[in-house]
Parts: C-alpha cells; sequence; structure tokens
C-alpha cells in the first residue's frame, strides 16, 4: 500500500502531468482516475509567478484546499501562498499579473468546489495575528472605552476573549462564532444580536494592486452580513475596534454562556462550515428547515446537522457537489413548503 507521500504525488501527477512545481498541464479536460479519486486536468493559464523568489513566505502548487477550509472539502489551488508579512503581500499582489486572487483566513464559512480554485490564493494563517494592548479613554459623558488594535488574521474568538482580560465589553457574543477578524469584518459577522461592525471604528486594507487605504467607520455600511466599503476589494490588514469597560467577572460570565449555548446546539465534533443560509426576517432559517422536515437529510457524504437545521455537516466523504446539491435541496423544499427563498449564507468558490 502506498504511503500518504505517495498518495499526495501521484494525485499531484494526475492533475498537473508533472511533479515538478511549476504547474503544466495539457488542454484536453479528460479525466484520470488515480487511487479512486478522478482528477480532471484543467487548462493552463500560463501566468508569471515572478514573486515566488522575492518573497520570504511559502508559495505551494496544486495545493488540496481541504486542508485549509472547516468544511474539509475542497480540490487544488493553481497556486496557494502563505506570506510571512505586509511586505510579501504587496510584492504578491503587485506582481500576480492578470491572476485572479482570493483570500482566505479560517476557511470559515467557505466551500472550495472539488476542482479547485483557479489563480492565486492567499492564505494569512502564519502572519497578521498580533493584537496591540488597549488604549483606554474617557467619553464626554464620563465613561470609560478602549481602542483595541486587531491584525485581519486574528481569530474572533481569540480577540473576545483577549478583550475580556482587559475588562473591555460589546463582543462576547462574538466569542462562538468561527474565521478570522478580516473574514468577520468582511461578512459583518454577528450571533445573537451582536454585529462585529457595531464595534468597528476604522479598518485598514490592502488593495488587488498592492497599496495600503484605510476606512473610518462613517466610510463604510454595515448591513446584514455585508459590509460595503468605498472602494473596490481588497484583502483586511487590520482593524481598529471601540469598546467599553466592563466588569471583568460579568464579562467572563457571558462569555461561558456563550461557548455553551453553542456546544450544546451546534455541531462542533464534525467538519462544517458554520450558517448555511442568512435568517429570513423575523424567523430563523434553521427554524424554517426543520418544520419543512429536512434535519437529518443527506446527500451523498454531505448532511444536515440533527443539532442545527442551519448547519450541514462533511460526514466524513462530502464532495463539494453533494453540499451543493444539498443547498438547492434545501431552498427547493423549504421555499415550495413555507414560501420564503432561503438565500445563502456560505461563500462558494472555484
Amino acid at each position: 500500500m502506498l504511503s500518504g507521500p505517495w498518495k499526495q504525488r501521484l494525485i499531484r501527477y494526475a492533475n498537473s502531468g508533472t511533479d515538478l512545481k511549476l504547474p503544466v498541464r495539457n488542454s484536453l479536460g479528460l479525466s484520470r482516475t488515480i487511487l479512486g479519486r478522478k482528477i480532471i486536468q484543467r487548462v493552463n493559464m500560463n501566468p508569471s509567478y515572478s514573486f515566488q523568489n522575492k518573497i520570504k513566505g511559502e508559495v505551494r502548487y496544486d495545493e488540496i484546499m481541504a486542508k485549509y477550509t472547516s468544511m474539509r472539502i475542497g480540490g487544488p489551488a493553481d497556486v496557494f501562498v502563505l506570506p510571512a508579512n505586509l511586505k510579501d503581500l504587496q510584492i504578491i499582489l503587485k506582481h500576480r499579473g492578470n491572476c485572479p486572487v482570493w483570500t482566505i483566513g479560517e476557511g470559515t464559512n467557505l466551500l472550495v468546489r472539488d476542482r479547485g480554485i483557479r489563480g492565486i490564493v492567499i492564505s494569512l494563517k502564519n502572519c497578521f495575528k498580533s493584537i496591540k494592548r488597549p488604549v483606554f479613554y474617557k467619553t464626554s459623558d464620563g465613561k470609560e472605552r478602549a481602542i483595541l488594535q486587531v491584525d485581519g488574521g486574528v481569530k474572533l474568538s481569540y480577540l473576545a476573549k483577549y478583550a475580556a482580560r482587559y475588562g473591555l465589553k460589546g463582543i462576547e457574543a462574538l466569542v462562538g462564532v468561527p474565521g478570522s477578524v478580516g473574514g468577520a469584518i468582511v461578512m459583518n459577522a454577528g450571533a445573537e444580536g451582536t454585529e462585529i461592525g457595531q464595534v468597528i471604528h476604522s479598518v485598514k486594507r490592502i488593495s488587488l494592486s498592492g497599496e495600503i487605504e484605510t476606512f473610518n467607520k462613517n466610510e463604510m455600511t454595515f448591513s446584514y452580513r455585508k459590509t460595503t466599503f468605498p472602494s473596490a476589494s481588497g484583502i483586511i490588514i487590520e482593524s481598529e475596534i471601540d469598546l467599553e469597560k466592563g466588569d471583568v467577572a460579568d464579562i467572563h460570565h457571558a462569555i461561558d454562556k456563550h461557548l455553551l449555548r453553542r456546544s450544546s446546539t451546534q455541531p462542533l465534533t464534525l467538519p462544517n462550515s458554520g450558517s448555511i443560509f442568512k435568517n429570513p426576517e423575523g424567523i430563523s432559517a434553521g427554524h424554517l428547515i426543520e418544520s419543512a422536515g429536512l434535519k437529518g437529510h443527506r446527500i451523498g457524504g454531505a448532511g444536515i446537522s440533527i443539532k442545527h437545521a442551519n448547519f450541514i455537516v462533511n460526514k466524513g466523504d462530502a464532495s463539494a457537489e453533494d453540499v451543493i446539491q444539498l443547498i438547492e435541496h434545501i431552498q427547493t423544499v423549504v421555499e415550495k413548503k413555507t414560501g420564503t427563498k432561503l438565500e445563502q449564507e456560505i461563500v462558494v468558490i472555484g
């Protein structure tokens, strides 16, 4: 039996036609079956990755994205980059040519298709992880508040716990929300009536041309599960959040309560991507799915959680296509039975 590394090399070979670092693919669009896995060859975009020898970070080719998503699903990315710092990120963006760019943090709220991703995937898992000590100030009415400067790659759960150390309240409910601060800001992530947009003071991004830009809160528009910026796409590298001083014991008690609620109501023991659908106004998506009799329904290796109907879990061998078909089935059945068309929250790329 072949070892794990040899299996990966064979899969890479089937996908690229070579075991070299630079991808050389034919354009036939044919498929091969290697070790029971169907690999579809892709048309080479022939991009120039001149940045690979100019950065301190790591560049990988045909990297399987299932390793980097909370759903544990996803085909290969043409180029997968782990920048070491801001300078790396600027070099990558300024030397990418016309190649499309995707950015991921913790890989939550994300589904990568089975054929993978064409272009460059930038992972912030190894950088932008710092939080600076809070800077306290008093408001005109005498209340004590603080500004926390946090990098975009920091886990949202860690940020909530860090703030609690200094007795800063306002984001306790977000302690159970998976993902990074950058992703949370883009999606205006929220839980139990709290949204990240409520505490944002400013956001610093790097544009896709490599330029740094900073936006104050009044320059952004925060809506349900979406933040609108005044300019085109960019990558969030830093933000400032404004929090109120509170009682440390009360804040820790609230965090414990939120974590207990999450563990008792969400399928944390199985790979998932968080909520699949946005909640329609006045009712939860999970309630609609459950009332439609879909709890536990399964397509292939993807199933609707019996613990929370707005979660799709990977039973162990789910494909992205399984998940997509299940999403479409849920939307069809719920609309037929309730008249409500569920809007997708999970982001599908590839």
